[in-house]
């Protein structure tokens, strides 16, 4: 894939990459870079970030049935689930 580093992550997205490890694969760019890119994108307007609905349960952690005491059993801090949509489209 042609272009600088931004260029290479909208396109992967516009070709219907969802997710970093997809742009990965179809770039050949690491995590850190794609990421970088996505934030930067994000934050020009060039892509929109927004929270998946039903994708964590209605009362937070503690009521996820991963979760153990009210601790997440995904392994993180708080919501995962996105989405990333390039504006225009």
């Amino acid at each position: 894939m042609s272009g600088g580093p931004l260029r290479q992550v909208l396109t992967a997205f516009t070709d219907g990459a969802r997710t970093v490890p997809e742009v990965m694969e179809r770039t050949g760019l690491p995590a850190d870079v794609v990421r970088a890119g996505v934030d930067h994108l994000v934050r020009t307007g060039r892509m929109e970030l927004g929270a998946l609905t039903g994708g964590c349960a209605g009362g937070g952690c503690g009521s996820c049935p991963q979760g153990s005491g009210g601790e997440p059993g995904c392994g993180t801090s708080g919501p995962v689930l996105v989405t990333l949509k390039v504006r225009g489209r």
